[in-house]
C-alpha cells in the first residue's frame, strides 16, 4: 500500500511540474481556445449556409422553395417540374419572370439541408403574410406536389411538420 501511495504521488507532482513548468498550462489554455475556435467556425459556417433561406421575403418564394424540397431524397422529376412551375406561373403570377424565380428558388432549396429546416425557418414569415385559408392552400399544393409520385412516409411527415409549423396541426 504505501508503494501505491508513492507511485501515485509522484505521478501527481511530476504532473504538477510539467503543468506548471513546462507549458501544460500553455498547452491547455491552447486547446480551449481552439476548441472556442472551431465551435465559432462552424456556427459561423452554419449561419453563412441558412443565409439564403431566411433572406426570403415573399411567402411565394418561400413556397416555391417548399415544393421544390418536398421530392428531397433525390431532384424534382420532370413532372413535379413541370407541376411547380405551373403553380408558380398561375398561382403565385410568376408569367414573365418564371425561369428567374424558378432558378433562384433551386439555388435556395440546394441550400436547406431539409425540408423540416426550410419549414421552420419559413414559418414566421407564412404566419405573418399569409391568412390560415392561404396557409391550408400552401400545403394543399405541397401536397399535390408530393402525391406526383406517391407521396412516402418522409414526405408524409415532412406536411406534417409543415402543417405544425405553420398553425394548422389542429385543424389537420
Amino acid at each position: 500500500m504505501p508503494a501505491i501511495i508513492l507511485v501515485v504521488s509522484t505521478l501527481v507532482f511530476w504532473l504538477i511540474y510539467w503543468f506548471v513548468s513546462m507549458g501544460g498550462v500553455d498547452r491547455f489554455v491552447e486547446m480551449v481556445a481552439r476548441r472556442k475556435d472551431a465551435m465559432r467556425r462552424a456556427e459561423v459556417r452554419q449561419a453563412e449556409r441558412s443565409a439564403p433561406l431566411r433572406a426570403i421575403d415573399d411567402p411565394r418564394d418561400a413556397a416555391a422553395v417548399l415544393m421544390l424540397l418536398i421530392p428531397r431524397g433525390s431532384d424534382p422529376t420532370q413532372a413535379q417540374v413541370a407541376a411547380i412551375q405551373d403553380t408558380m406561373r398561375r398561382v403565385f403570377g410568376f408569367d414573365r419572370e418564371l425561369a428567374e424565380r424558378y432558378a433562384h428558388a433551386r439555388f435556395i432549396a440546394a441550400r436547406a439541408e431539409s425540408f423540416e429546416e426550410a419549414a421552420g425557418l419559413f414559418a414566421h414569415l407564412l404566419k405573418k403574410q399569409l391568412t390560415a385559408d392561404e396557409r391550408r392552400e400552401l400545403v394543399d399544393i405541397v401536397q399535390k406536389i408530393a402525391r406526383i409520385d406517391g407521396p412516402s412516409d418522409g414526405q408524409t411527415a415532412c406536411i406534417e411538420v409543415l402543417k405544425r409549423q405553420v398553425g394548422l396541426a389542429a385543424a389537420a
